[in-house]
């Protein structure tokens, strides 16, 4: 056979895949021409039958893209014509759910940079479909006056300018790290400059709260004099409070678990099993059974509407579950590395401190954040323990905007809660490999 013999024979068929193709698009393309006009209902745009439309336009699409893929399959490697199809419907399908599920955050920000402060205002009617029901946002309604509403009262001074100008740089830091680590012969080299940068958010963003106060939150009135800033105006001092307490709340379960768990996975003491079982007995109740129990105690001992008492509150329903968290993550650790280090001549707590916190980076770091992100979104137990709006959560800050005397600040409402999920996303970029990092590999000799 001749070359230009096989470019025909290839391209013939090929042509059921193209056909195919084809017709999806047409079948599409006669979808969206004989859609009917949108009518507004109750100040909402309708679209009659819409849903059905959605529905076999999704079925046109992800069954044309599969029956194509079969075609290429059978073109070019026949035993795998029915695995390429599968591969890509099942590829389609997964990217429209990854949308639809992460529609409600593109809309949240939508949202934030939309001059109105109201869900409930007049639809464009100018644009897309799309833009004109809402679901989309209007570009010409785009502004930053949210963003501005919620910070016009928040005085940054100097000297943390410099903690923030750090933070910033170190975030720009690990994104070159990613990339270099992807497309470099030493990726190691890029994972460690990656490594300093995490820390050094860290240490940076720390810096920075601990050095906040609500003495920078304030409004300046017609006669020079400073006012008392307004609860919806101390979005960060909410963050700087939320990521105090959740903070201290992961350093000390940490501090807890793994001490604890040190002990029930490698000590044989009287006691053990029942204590084991009871901390499984108490996470069988919820927590909120305990919310007047811990009140009556907290403003019994002094520590009513105190970061400490919140901060007590949150460790003591973390610890049993973070032991127990730690004590199976040691059984899965050999012991001879311990017994190696005893017979080398070091003690009990040599060995803890050199050899198992080392290779238990990457469960330290799941049990801080597990516990960092389960109290910085928690809301019942602040909002029983804190009185005082200075030392608010974000969780009691955002609720604030939907209990004023006037309707619901969606705008501001959607900028707060942009500006608090902000920490969460850094914290797990910057660590996500230590996550899954393996530390234990070739840490037994022979």
């Amino acid at each position: 056979m001749t070359y230009s013999e096989s470019n025909r024979q290839n391209r013939s068929s090929l042509l059921p895949m193209f056909i195919t193709l084809a017709v999806m698009v047409a079948g599409v393309v006669l979808l969206v021409l004989t859609t009917p006009e949108a009518t507004l209902r109750e100040r909402f745009l309708v679209i009659p039958f819409g849903w059905l439309r959605f529905l076999l336009g999704f079925i046109l699409v992800t069954g044309g893209i599969g029956l194509s893929a079969y075609f290429y399959g059978r073109a070019t490697r026949p035993g795998k014509a029915n695995d390429y199809a599968i591969s890509a419907a099942t590829h389609l399908f997964m990217i429209v759910v990854l949308l639809l599920a992460f529609y409600p955050i593109i809309y949240l920000l939508s949202v934030s940079f939309n001059r109105n402060n109201a869900l409930a205002g007049s639809l464009p009617r100018e644009g897309s479909v799309l833009v004109r029901s809402g679901v989309l946002p209007s570009p010409a309604d785009f502004s930053f006056i949210q963003y501005q509403k919620v910070l016009e009262q928040t005085h940054v001074l100097g000297y943390q300018w410099i903690f923030i100008a750090i933070a910033v740089l170190a975030v720009l830091g690990v994104i070159v790290a990613t990339v270099v680590k992807r497309s470099s012969s030493k990726p190691y080299v890029a994972e460690r400059y990656r490594a300093i940068a995490g820390w050094t958010i860290f240490g940076s963003v720390a810096a920075l709260v601990l050095s906040i106060n609500p003495s920078q939150f304030y409004g300046v009135n017609e006669a020079g004099e400073r006012t008392t800033a307004s609860s919806e105006k101390m979005i960060i001092l909410y963050i700087r409070n939320t990521l105090l307490v959740s903070g201290l709340t992961g350093l000390f379960a940490v501090l807890i678990s793994t001490t604890a768990g040190y002990a029930f996975a490698r000590f044989k003491f009287e006691g053990r099993y029942s204590t084991l079982l009871t901390f499984v007995f108490v996470q069988m109740f919820p927590n909120f059974m305990a919310l007047v129990a811990i009140y009556y105690l907290m403003t019994a001992i002094g520590l009513f509407n105190t970061f400490t008492g919140l901060i007590l509150a949150y460790s003591g329903g973390a610890i049993a579950f973070a032991s127990w968290i730690f004590k199976g993550y040691l059984d899965s650790i050999s012991p001879s590395l311990e017994e190696a280090a005893l017979v080398d001549g070091t003690t009990r707590w040599g060995a803890f401190w050199k050899i198992i916190l080392p290779i238990s980076i990457p469960m330290l770091l799941f049990i801080f954040l597990l516990q960092f992100i389960g109290t910085y979104s928690e809301f019942i137990l602040a909002n029983i323990l804190l009185q005082d709006n200075t030392k608010w959560t974000v969780g009691m800050g955002l609720r604030n905007f939907a209990t004023g005397r006037f309707d619901t600040q969606w705008g501001a409402l959607a900028a707060s809660a942009v500006l608090g999920s902000i920490p969460i996303v850094v914290i797990f970029y910057a660590f996500q490999d230590a996550l899954t990092g393996q530390y234990q590999e070739g840490g037994v000799k022979g």
